[in-house]
């Protein structure tokens, strides 16, 4: 086994200044406005479940029915909503989000590809709201086929996390664990959301790579995970 040394990471004397990737978006598509708890069981029609309960409970399930808008709007929200911003030394940004995150950099973008659509979108997490990705279609077509090897995904949801390791890296020396270490906080966050509304969840051990870098310039954006989220199979 050759294992990997990421070294420690530190914070720098001297923060970089980075200017976050632009993303070339088309269509829109605007989800309710959440509400102030975030998980609305007239939305879902789940009732809310004790956290501990959650924990116990959840399981990575391998059988999905399609999601209803609502549905991706709260698991969506639930982990990646923005709740609180500030500015930083580092041209962008920091926020408070449900999940954690280095430094508050959040350096994680959550890509959305929708069952019997070729096209992937981005959740923007300030506007709620799927943004179309162009291009995206022909660098990513080919991660549903990779999951069909794996699993039936013909009515999933896939979740693709794309990092953007500038935004950390203008923080911290050695800060590709963090990076590493978000994308496991967030996956992790996920199957918990999804346990509590009642959706079928389950990771892949699928990064994205080689294609997610393949989204923009060289070494701007690299694939972290892959996942899969539906409803149960009635």
């Amino acid at each position: 086994m050759n294992w990997i040394d990421s070294g420690n990471p530190t914070p720098k004397s001297q923060p970089d200044a980075y200017t976050p990737h632009v993303w070339k978006s088309s269509h829109c598509r605007f989800f309710n406005a959440p509400g102030k708890n975030g998980n609305d069981d007239a939305q879902t029609g789940n009732a809310v479940r004790e956290f501990f309960e959650v924990l116990q409970a959840r399981r990575s399930r391998r059988a999905f029915s399609a999601l209803q808008t609502n549905d991706l709007a709260l698991l969506l929200w639930s982990c990646a909503g923005v709740l609180a911003n500030t500015t930083s030394r580092y041209g962008f940004e920091l926020e408070l989000r449900p999940t954690p995150s280095a430094g508050a950099i959040h350096p994680i973008h959550i890509l959305i590809n929708l069952p019997g659509e070729r096209g992937w979108c981005r959740y923007d997490a300030r506007a709620h709201a799927l943004f179309e990705i162009e291009g995206a279609h022909q660098t990513l077509l080919p991660l549903r086929p990779k999951v069909e090897a794996i699993m039936d995904c013909r009515h999933a949801t896939l979740i693709l996390l794309v990092a953007e390791p500038g935004k950390s890296f203008a923080k911290y020396d050695h800060a590709s664990s963090l990076i590493w270490r978000d994308a496991g906080a967030l996956s992790a966050t996920l199957g918990l959301a999804a346990e509590a509304l009642g959706l079928n969840f389950c990771s892949l051990g699928i990064t994205g790579e080689p294609w997610a870098s393949n989204l923009a310039a060289t070494d701007v954006l690299t694939g972290v995970g892959l996942a899969a989220v539906g409803r149960p199979v009635p």
